[in-house]
């Protein structure tokens, strides 16, 4: 008799084991028919390659069974094709970041047609007025921009680099038609005529660019050109290959040796560090790996879990100079 309940038992044991082992499968086959795409403006840059790589990799740790990464080459036809691509395959969801704002009406259109769910990375989705019309995963933009400057001025005050205002310029590598880089610069302007009042306005530029180090390194150089009178540059940007552009058309007008710049990104920065002399003094370090993370995070939790998306989410940033980098990037 005793041997037969414990046969009973042991079955009622095992029918129960195979059960939660079915439910198990059928909870990770949910979650394996998910598939997302992340589509960039451009993969030439570091920033991007690393952001790209963390979302790919937090979406499949996170239980995505494919994600797509697609490179826009800052060409909107590329972008609308590659769009209308994952619309076609009925993709889940996608992060965004687009070649050109102007898309961003569109994109959000073809995307809820097709019910899929929408995150902009770095740069905004927006309306006519600006207004955010998807989710956001980027940087603290304003307060980053000033943050940078605090950290020039103080090193201009400190080195007495200030001596001599009217040899002396700022330069300011700005991207206005990027929403998202607009704050940025307008945190760098209002920081440093706030801190140095009586700084001449004329010895004040800005030049634009579109966020690759080439097209800075040519807006740069004609500022340069066109302003002999300016000795000693002080330079900022919208981001790290805006600076990088800037320090080597400096270098070709053999000005770098009086220059004084500030980075943003960090990525390239590392590189001019370990050099015995660059015009760079510091950078504002934003790790592209969690703003990656973050936005895949984001998105899988509300495909997954029907989990809200934030409206906005901003990553801060920290200070690096030659002194630190290698503790905060190079771990």
């Amino acid at each position: 008799m005793n041997k037969r309940i414990l046969l009973v038992v042991i079955i009622i044991l095992c029918s129960f084991t195979f059960s939660c082992d079915t439910v198990s499968n059928n909870q990770n086959s949910k979650k394996s028919d998910l598939v997302i795409a992340v589509i960039y403006k451009t993969l030439d840059e570091t920033w991007f390659q690393e952001e790209s790589e963390a979302a790919k990799n937090q979406a499949l740790k996170m239980g995505a069974k494919e994600v797509i990464t697609i490179d826009a080459k800052m060409n909107p036809d590329v972008y609308l094709s590659a769009l209308d691509n994952l619309i076609t395959q009925k993709v889940d969801g996608i992060l965004i970041c687009v070649p050109d704002q102007k898309l961003s009406k569109i994109t959000i259109e073809r995307c809820k047609k097709a019910n899929i769910a929408v995150i902009a990375c770095d740069d905004p989705l927006t309306d006519e007025s600006s207004n955010y019309i998807a989710p956001f995963v980027g940087i603290d933009s304003n307060q980053i921009g000033r943050d940078m400057t605090s950290l020039m001025v103080d090193y201009l005050e400190k080195n007495n680099r200030l001596t001599n205002p009217n040899e002396s310029g700022l330069l300011l590598m700005s991207m206005d038609s990027v929403s998202s880089c607009i704050p940025r610069t307008e945190g760098q302007l209002d920081t440093f005529k706030n801190r140095i009042p009586n700084f001449p306005k004329e010895n004040i530029f800005q030049a634009e660019y579109n966020g690759q180090s080439e097209k800075s390194f040519y807006s740069a150089a004609s500022t340069i050109a066109n302003n002999k009178n300016i000795k000693n540059w002080f330079v900022m940007s919208a981001n790290e290959a805006g600076t990088i552009g800037a320090i080597k058309a400096l270098q070709q007008s053999g000005l770098a040796k009086n220059a004084v710049a500030v980075g943003v990104g960090s990525y390239v920065a590392k590189d001019e560090f370990q050099k015995e002399t660059s015009p760079l003094i510091a950078s504002a370090y934003i790790s592209a790996t969690e703003v990656g993370q973050i936005a895949a995070q984001e998105l899988m939790d509300n495909l997954l879990n029907g989990k809200d998306i934030p409206d906005k989410y901003l990553v801060t940033d920290k200070i690096i100079t030659k002194d630190n980098y290698k503790n905060l990037i190079l771990k």
